[in-house]
């Protein structure tokens, strides 16, 4: 079964065995928007693409499209934390909202401070300097807990984010060094001992320890014998969102200077035509992620179907991808 697509929009076809006669297989297409007065419109660049093999994207190089489905909606944000007006901040909280009138609310996100050092205090302890008010802070894995130690002369790097700061194994180690920038808002590091996981609103990295050890079950030897759907999300685990309803409102604070990046989300406007033999089912791509880039005014949205099938010889089967009858509902 190969995909035909009908619309303009990068969109693949996952598949893969679940035994001797049964498939699992996903519609996945991804979108490309403008923010315009608060509504997405179709971006006639279409420059976030998707594949079943690495690609390159606006964020560089991507991990192939492969799951049947996620535990939740992404909500991914890409630029950098700003201060308000662009008058320099100590800190600039960055907040990811999603709502409607019905009653979903859904809010998460990361502080982000100036740059800050461990210095000894007159009673001897390391202490940190008050953050250096800054106008913008790129909110990379680079700004976000992690980096590099020393112990005996060999180089150990934090599991989940060796490219970070602020990871030091002795009190020696974090003096004058400085502290991460990006921190969770609920779990502020406090002493140079602190190890918090590191926390971000972009991409998580795929070997991002915290969303193993949460979506994994380990029986007595070790070995996995479950993996939950939350597993194959790409945001951070506290950006990942129950399913919201269409034109639920989104908005991001702490990433421009002039206010918050706020639309609405459009109706899904694609639908998979799955014939297998004489039966055809027609059903909406739900949405998968949210990914906002407040620097471009662009926003991407991936949608997914999943669905099952029997493989059964000689039998019809085929696939297509439409723009649904609501898609100019925007």
């Amino acid at each position: 079964m190969e995909l035909q697509n009908f619309t303009p929009v990068p969109a693949i076809l996952w598949r893969t065995i679940v035994d001797d006669d049964r498939m699992a297989a996903a519609v996945v297409a991804r979108i490309t928007y403008r923010i315009v007065d608060g509504r997405l419109l179709l971006d006639s660049a279409q420059d976030w693409p998707i594949d079943k093999a690495e690609y390159d994207s606006p964020a560089g190089l991507r991990p192939p499209e492969d799951c049947f489905y996620r535990g939740g909606v992404d909500l991914i944000v890409l630029g950098s934390a700003r201060a308000p007006r662009g008058q320099p901040a100590p800190k600039v909280e960055v907040r990811v909202y999603l709502d409607d009138a019905a009653g979903y609310s859904f809010v998460s996100g990361v502080d982000v401070y100036g740059e800050r050092l461990w210095t000894r205090s007159f009673g001897g302890e390391l202490v940190a300097t008050a953050p250096r008010p800054f106008v913008e802070c790129e909110l990379s894995m680079a700004n976000a807990f992690g980096g590099v130690q020393t112990w005996d002369q060999l180089p150990v790097p934090h599991v989940s984010n060796p490219e970070g700061k602020g990871y030091y194994t002795e009190a020696a180690a974090a003096l004058e060094q400085p502290l991460a920038n990006i921190e969770d808002p609920r779990r502020p590091v406090q002493r140079w001992s602190d190890h918090p996981d590191p926390v971000g609103v972009g991409f998580c990295p795929p070997q991002f320890g915290p969303k193993a050890t949460r979506n994994t079950v380990l029986d007595e030897r070790g070995v996995i014998t479950k993996i939950e759907p939350s597993f194959f999300n790409e945001a951070f685990p506290d950006l990942v969102a129950p399913p919201p309803p269409p034109h639920a409102r989104c908005q991001v604070y702490g990433v421009r200077e002039q206010g918050a990046v706020g639309f609405r989300l459009p109706t899904p406007p694609l639908v998979a035509r799955v014939r297998l033999g004489d039966k055809t089912v027609v059903r909406e791509l739900a949405y998968d992620q949210i990914g906002v880039e407040p620097d471009l005014d662009r926003v991407f949205i991936t949608y997914r179907y999943p669905f099952r099938y029997t493989v059964e010889r000689m039998q019809a089967r085929s696939c297509e991808l439409h723009w649904s009858p609501r898609a100019h509902e925007g």
